[in-house]
């Protein structure tokens, strides 16, 4: 595709672009349902992701588990701790690294197939827990799992962003999360059936059902097709052509080419930044971007019974400013915490019911609120050239905060540990202090806007609260390089 060529339908992609941002979500996925189907297939990794999270916590309380894998003490078997949480922890830290390393591999061999080779490990970490005797073995098993649901995580994130229009990316992101958590729901309900058998082989199938689950995301990944954006970022425009036809069909799929192809030659010259690396994350304006990805990701744990509420946060999110919905979540956790940490003193009945309702009633709230509107957000804030390596940053900090405020929060509340009990509630209000200073200078107000929109934000480096107020349309990148010169 000529340079010529490509400049005109890049305007020509402008216009199409902005018109269907006029359009409601629904116009939007009946025009590009095939894009819509494209996209779900990143959906495999989080049925991975959730039958992991479920299995791991579930299967070591199945009766048949315990009697296996147990000891026998004076009241009877039990897990010894120590295996308990190295079994959790081991995890959720390979989780972590695989979000890392997938980074170096998915911008060198695309988002397809760095999926679909990190489904497999899951596939050989669940049989090496379904063969396990030693419990070390079991732990190895788990290790590899979280390897390969790491890794598949983070491309699956990229990859939804990479595929989507502009005005079905939150939607999909949110259905993205409400897919992970109606899938644990289901898990839980699978495992139930097995509780009541006490022979061994009631945990192990309970472990073999990861390979339906792994082997139904190295098929969809197998069958999905590569990321336009990798391919225009490696140079082979007619790949990306013939996949932008396969996600595009007759809505002009090679002006949307032209238009991205534009954008992206532009910000490569701009930031001069062809040979993108985690240390270019953290350089320059990419460093607000990349804190701002992993403030969101961190937001972890959330049950499935709240799917529904993300759901109603999710899709109002193309009308509704993100920035100050995050903001208001925090305000309302921080009031919540503070009144669940003052009723300690109340000693009554009445004062525990009214913690477990407000308890509750902050999951439902926070749901719709943060994980509904930060999803998005972390999705829509990386460049181009960054976008993978900064979700698998997310990632990497999502996994690992998981897993040391489970530790840090039951050190804190149990009674044999520090004993807070709802005094927790105030260590919680003093976290979101800092997270409402945190949203109020990383935070900004996605909605809406293009990735290219968000890149001339940052370069321009807009107040987060001022970038739909001062971040001026799409233009040619070459009159904002010798602007800022």
């Amino acid at each position: 595709m000529g340079t010529g060529v490509a400049t005109a339908r890049a305007g020509s992609g402008e216009d199409i672009i902005n018109a269907e941002r006029q359009l409601s979500v629904l116009q939007n996925a009946k025009r590009h349902w095939r894009a819509l189907l494209i996209a779900s297939v990143a959906f495999s990794a989080g049925i991975v992701f959730a039958y992991d999270t479920v299995t791991n916590g579930a299967s070591i309380s199945m009766p048949s588990f315990l009697l296996y894998f147990g000891e026998i003490g004076p009241t009877g078997p039990y897990l010894p701790s120590i295996w308990t949480s190295l079994w959790t922890a081991m995890s959720s830290l390979t989780q972590a690294l695989g979000a890392i390393l997938v980074g170096f591999v998915s911008d060198r061999y695309g988002r397809k197939w760095p999926s679909c080779g990190a489904a497999v490990l899951t596939l050989v970490g669940a049989a090496m827990q379904y063969v396990a005797v030693p419990r070390a073995t079991l732990m190895g098993g788990k290790m590899i799992s979280g390897l390969g649901i790491g890794a598949v995580m983070a491309t699956a994130t990229t990859y939804i962003g990479e595929v989507s229009p502009l005005k079905l990316r939150p939607p999909l992101q949110t259905c993205f999360v409400v897919f992970v958590l109606l899938t644990q729901g289901l898990a839980l309900g699978v495992i139930r059936i097995f509780v009541p058998d006490i022979r061994e082989q009631a945990f192990r199938t309970v472990i073999a059902i990861q390979w339906a689950v792994g082997g139904l995301a190295v098929i969809t990944w197998a069958v999905a097709p590569e990321s336009p954006i990798y391919l225009i970022k490696k140079g082979k425009i007619e790949a990306a052509r013939k996949v932008m036809h396969k996600i595009c069909g007759p809505n002009n799929p090679d002006e949307r080419l032209g238009y991205e192809i534009q954008a992206i030659r532009a910000e490569q010259e701009l930031e001069m930044n062809n040979n993108a690396t985690y240390a270019s994350c953290l350089q320059g304006h990419n460093r607000k971007r990349a804190l701002t990805n992993v403030y969101f990701l961190i937001t972890a744990g959330l049950e499935a019974d709240y799917s529904f509420d993300i759901g109603i946060g999710g899709f109002g999110l193309a009308r509704i400013s993100r920035r100050n919905v995050v903001l208001l979540g925090l305000v309302v956790n921080l009031l919540f915490m503070v009144i669940i940490g003052a009723l300690y003193w109340v000693l009554n009945k009445g004062a525990l019911w009214a913690i477990a309702v407000l308890m509750n009633l902050l999951i439902s709230i926070q749901a719709a609120f943060l994980k509904g509107a930060g999803g998005p957000i972390a999705a829509e804030i990386p460049s181009y050239a960054l976008r993978a390596k900064t979700l698998s940053i997310g990632i990497c900090a999502q996994t690992f905060t998981t897993w040391l405020f489970n530790f840090i929060t039951l050190y804190m509340y149990n009674v044999d540990s520090r004993n807070l009990g709802a005094r927790t509630g105030f260590i919680y209000a003093g976290t979101s202090v800092f997270l409402l200073a945190g949203a109020w200078f990383l935070v900004p107000d996605t909605t809406g806007m293009t990735t290219e929109e968000i890149d001339r934000a940052y370069e321009l480096e807009l107040a987060p609260r001022r970038f739909q107020k001062q971040a001026l349309p799409f233009v040619d990148r070459h009159v904002l390089k010798i602007s800022l010169a």
